[in-house]
């Protein structure tokens, strides 16, 4: 079996060292404990079979010492990086659990039809000739189409969930697509808010997503948050004075 020179193995660290700069610090780090036995093997043999009439020149050999241990220092830190990333994320799934049960505006055409209703934005960045508005399943099959407005600015909308056959179809996730013209013919495609109720938090892949149903939202595409109303507490009925009287009346004999 082929031997590498040190150098090879000092190139591969550096490989490992950019792969972990792109998030496989783990991977990178957990070979460096056999890569580094590795490497005291290959300068052992390497000083073991030197020629004794031309030794390996000094500077050399601290070079390939000093590159070592400076690639090993970058993994370590590369390696502290993730977990203070981890951290970060894990603060912020703590922090997205303050987003239960509150409403949110997303920059997404994806809608969540819950209870037979949904309600989003779509806005429109000139005055249009035509404009219609497309709704769309799980499976992208266009389920009801219509007219949007035309006029230029933001629209809101809100779907009771039937088709254009006004049949009533399931809650679950459906997409929005608002296209329309200009005067002059030119095709636009117009941006779309989406509303929701948060119901849960996750993190994937260092992300902090949040649940709206089967919808999974990126936290950073959240652009408004709607705290839910307080709700209005009624006073306690006032007691007839009379029956009030008839009840001190009764305690006393009791």
């Amino acid at each position: 079996m082929e031997v590498p020179s040190i150098s090879d193995t000092l190139d591969k660290l550096r490989t490992e060292n950019a792969a972990g700069a792109n998030g496989k610090t783990g991977s990178a780090l957990g070979d460096l404990t056999e890569t580094y036995d590795n490497f005291l093997l290959l300068l052992t043999k390497q000083l073991q079979n030197q020629d004794p009439l031309s030794p390996m020149d000094t500077a050399q050999f601290t070079e390939q010492l000093v590159s070592f241990a400076s690639v090993e220092q970058m993994i370590q830190q590369n390696s502290r990086l993730d977990r203070l990333i981890s951290l970060q994320s894990s603060t912020n799934a703590y922090a997205a659990a303050n987003f239960l049960g509150t409403e949110v505006a997303v920059d997404s055409d994806k809608i969540m039809l819950s209870d037979g209703e949904v309600r989003f934005d779509y806005t429109l960045e000139t005055n249009a000739g035509k404009a219609v508005l497309n709704i769309y399943n799980s499976n992208n099959q266009l389920v009801m189409l219509m007219d949007a407005n035309k006029s230029l600015g933001t629209h809101k909308a809100l779907w009771d969930g039937t088709d254009y056959f006004g049949n009533q179809l399931p809650d679950g996730q459906y997409r929005v697509a608002v296209t329309y013209e200009d005067a002059l013919g030119k095709s636009y495609t117009a941006d779309i808010t989406s509303y929701g109720t948060v119901d849960g938090a996750e993190i994937v892949d260092g992300q902090v997503l949040l649940n709206i149903g089967d919808l999974r939202i990126p936290l950073e595409d959240v652009t408004r948050i709607i705290k839910p109303a307080a709700p209005v507490e009624t006073p306690p009925d006032e007691e007839d004075p009379e029956e009030e009287a008839a009840d001190l009346l009764a305690d006393a004999i009791l």
